[in-house]
C-alpha cells in the first residue's frame, strides 16, 4: 500500500471507501435504468457470484433463501426486488457479502463497478434534497460525481426492516429510570435507528438531543464549548455522546477525535455504537479516545454504559 494510501486510511481522517455497485429495473414506461449505489468497504466481506441458493418457507419479500459459504449460513437478498419491487433474474448477477450487525448477508446486485475513495465532508445528506423523506428513505447519504450520483444505501434499515430478528430491536419495554434525567446527545445518520434509540434512551430517564451526522454534533459542541468556563457549566447541556461511525460530512471516529482533543470537551465520554464494530477494528476506537465501543443491536448494554459513565465522570469531578 501506498504511504498517500496509509495517510487515507487512517482512523480519524474522515475518510471513507466505498464499494460502487448498479441495480438494474425498469422505470414506468419499460426502460432499463441502471442505477449507482454505494456500500461502504469496511462492511463488506467479500464479492461473489451467485452460487446455488436455498430457498425455505415463508420468506421476507426479497430474501431469496439461504447459502453456505465457508461454514457460515447466510441469508441473501435481492435488492432490486427490495427497493424497486421487481422480479430480477439474478443469473450472472454478483452477490456483496457483508457484515455487520454481528451478522453476516448476501445482496444480490446487477453489478459491481470499483472502489471510490473519498472524505465524509464529500457525502451529502439527503434531507439536503427537497421533499425527501428521510425517515422512509432507505439512503442515508448522497455522492454527486460529475458523471452520475451515487447513493449510499442505508443497509441496516434494509435489514431490520426485511427480517426483524436480524435488525437492531428494543428487546422488552419494561425500561429502567437509570437516566436521571441525564443529557445525552445521539449522533446517527439512520432515521430508523436513531428513532430506536432515542425511544430507548428516553425510557430510561434521558434527555435526547439528536444530530444526523457528525458536522451537526461538532459544530454544536464547540459552541458549547466555547460557552463553558468550566466542566460543570458544560454538563448542563450535555453529559455524554453517543456516536455512529458511518455519517455524512463528518464520521463517528473524527467527531470523537475533535472532542478527546478539545481541553474542555474532552471530559465528555463518547461511546461509539456501530453495527462495524468487531474485535478487529477495536483499536481504531481506542486510537481516537472512546470510552466505550458497542457494537448493535444491543441496546439495553447501551443504557448500562451510559450509567456507568457518568457515574465514573461524577466522581473523577468530586
Amino acid at each position: 500500500m501506498s504511504a498517500e494510501s496509509q495517510i487515507l486510511l487512517e482512523t480519524g481522517t474522515n475518510e471513507l471507501e466505498i464499494i460502487e455497485f448498479n441495480l438494474q429495473y425498469r422505470d414506468q414506461s419499460g426502460k432499463i435504468i441502471s442505477q449507482p449505489f454505494g456500500i461502504n468497504v469496511a462492511k463488506v466481506r467479500e464479492i461473489i457470484r451467485v452460487p446455488e441458493i436455498t430457498s425455505i418457507p415463508n420468506l421476507p419479500e426479497g430474501v431469496l433463501g439461504i447459502i453456505n459459504l465457508r461454514d457460515h449460513l447466510t441469508p441473501v437478498m435481492d435488492l432490486t426486488k427490495t427497493l424497486y419491487g421487481q422480479e430480477n433474474d439474478i443469473s450472472g448477477k454478483k452477490i456483496i457479502i457483508a457484515e455487520f450487525n454481528q451478522t453476516r448477508v448476501g445482496f444480490i446486485v446487477s453489478d459491481v463497478r470499483r472502489i471510490h475513495r473519498l472524505s465524509w465532508m464529500e457525502v451529502e445528506t439527503p434531507d439536503s434534497f427537497s421533499d425527501f423523506n428521510t425517515q422512509t428513505s432507505s439512503v442515508v447519504g448522497v455522492i454527486k460525481f460529475d458523471d452520475k450520483i451515487v447513493m449510499m444505501l442505508d443497509v441496516e434499515k434494509i435489514l431490520a426492516e426485511t427480517h426483524p430478528l436480524l435488525g437492531m430491536e428494543i428487546l422488552d419495554d419494561s425500561f429502567e429510570a437509570f437516566g436521571q434525567e441525564s443529557k445525552v446527545f445521539i449522533v446517527e445518520d439512520s432515521a430508523v435507528i436513531r428513532n430506536l434509540i432515542i425511544k430507548r434512551l428516553e425510557g430510561s430517564g434521558f434527555t435526547i438531543t439528536s444530530f444526523n451526522n457528525g458536522k451537526l454534533a461538532w459544530d454544536r459542541l464547540q459552541q458549547l464549548g466555547e460557552q463553558a468556563a468550566n466542566p460543570q457549566e458544560l454538563f448542563q447541556h450535555v453529559d455524554v455522546v453517543i456516536t455512529d461511525i458511518e455519517m455524512p460530512r463528518m464520521d463517528g471516529y473524527s467527531l470523537t477525535r475533535k472532542i478527546k482533543e478539545h481541553p474542555l470537551l474532552r471530559r465528555l465520554p463518547v461511546v461509539i455504537f456501530s453495527s462495524m464494530i468487531t474485535e478487529d477494528v477495536r483499536h481504531k476506537g481506542d486510537s481516537v479516545g472512546a470510552d466505550a465501543q458497542l457494537s448493535k443491536p444491543d441496546l439495553g448494554v447501551v443504557v448500562q454504559k451510559l450509567e456507568m459513565l457518568i457515574k465514573k465522570r461524577n466522581d473523577d469531578l468530586k
